[in-house]
């Protein structure tokens, strides 16, 4: 499943890793809904490995940038002290809504009736957060590329 992310470890193409990236934040949308749907159908035991796939998913895409997308940036605007200042400030953004969704997973283990609500409320939260940073990404980040 995760083999264009191999291939992109080999290339050099901007193109091809904004296509992949977002190709990742596709994925990572389906399998957000994909746990709102099962939460709402009360399927616990799905949304417990879905959780798990998504934070598969989430953590390849962020080893993807900080290796590819946040090198090939600051190798570009090195003799551009602001631009570079406001990537970095992007990255270290990131490295908030990392830590987290790492909070949430180790937080949210299992989920019950009892422990729905909650947990709604929290993933809502995540998913509002991850919207906005897609958003920032592939309108401001990766233009620059």
């Amino acid at each position: 499943m995760f083999q264009f992310i191999t291939d992109i470890f080999k290339k050099e193409n901007p193109k091809e890793l904004i296509e992949i990236l977002q190709n990742e934040h596709q994925i990572l949308v389906e399998i957000y809904t994909k746990i709102t749907n099962h939460v709402d159908n009360d399927e616990f035991e799905k949304v417990e490995s879905e959780i798990k796939n998504f934070v598969e998913v989430y953590n390849n895409h962020i080893s993807l940038e900080d290796n590819k997308l946040y090198v090939a940036l600051e190798e570009k605007y090195k003799n551009q002290p602001k631009m570079l200042e406001t990537i970095k400030e992007i990255e270290v953004n990131m490295n908030s809504i990392t830590k987290a969704i790492k909070f949430f997973e180790e937080k949210h283990t299992s989920i019950s009736k009892n422990t729905k609500d909650i947990f709604i409320d929290e993933f809502k939260h995540i998913g509002s957060i991850l919207s906005a940073r897609v958003e920032l990404e592939e309108k401001r980040l990766y233009p620059l590329l």
